[in-house]
């Protein structure tokens, strides 16, 4: 059974390397162009319904488990999993429609992403110490995710911000921009679904051993057997 459970991750982690490599070798031999099938930043495309899969994946689990909950006694508490469940669903609305772009607010949107992720872990901090203790393996692989969707999803972005726009022509000599730009979309897209795959891997073994917990506790318990 472990083995089942697991052999989905590198299927979804190859499919991911090979959907940005796409990108950027169209982006090469078109001459900045991407092809729109495989266009990391257009709508609908396959990279784009890939992360919006996966946000929906992220959000409706933690949901589900907020509207079947049992046992309180079991991290996480109903209201983490709320929390979790509408915002990953909105991030998952946001990716699907593009909604930064169409209202042409990209930082504004990024603005209000990392504002609410800072805020959970202080609304939620005692939640998350009680989940480490509960599952510190799957607590560890959830936020190797979130360490790596942040790199990818806002270093990346810095580091073309403040050091490949302003400073090409002395660390990439002639290269064309878009040669430069198309290698750094590719690691900053499959770093955002490279994270977001390890987060969802590590929510779904804490809802496993959740569920397995809560049928322990209120499974009935077996009379010992009578003395003759």
């Amino acid at each position: 059974m472990p083995t089942q459970k697991s052999r989905w991750l590198p299927v979804v982690i190859g499919l991911e390397i090979s959907l940005v490599t796409l990108y950027a070798l169209t982006v090469l031999r078109n001459g900045g162009e991407p092809h729109p099938l495989f266009d990391v930043n257009g709508f609908r495309t396959l990279p784009s319904w890939l992360q919006a899969t996966q946000l929906f994946l992220i959000g409706a689990l933690p949901l589900w488990l907020c509207l079947t909950y049992r046992n309180p006694k079991v991290p996480p508490s109903r209201s983490l999993l709320a929390f979790a469940g509408v915002f990953f669903l909105c991030a998952a609305t946001d990716e699907l429609f593009k909604l930064n772009i169409l209202f042409n607010q990209h930082q504004l949107w990024k603005f209000i992403y990392l504002s609410v992720a800072a805020a959970a872990p202080i609304l939620f901090h005692r939640d998350l110490v009680r989940l480490y203790h509960f599952h510190p393996k799957a607590m560890r692989l959830v936020g190797t995710g979130i360490l790596i969707f942040l790199i990818g999803g806002f270093g990346l972005e810095l580091f073309r911000r403040h050091i490949q726009e302003p400073h090409w022509y002395r660390f990439f000599g002639r290269w064309q921009f878009y040669q430069v730009d198309a290698i750094r979309t590719a690691f900053e897209e499959f770093g955002e679904m490279l994270g977001e795959t390890l987060l969802l891997k590590g929510m779904i073994s804490l809802a496993q051993k959740r569920q397995t917990t809560v049928s322990h506790s209120t499974s009935p318990k077996p009379y010992p057997a009578s003395k003759i």
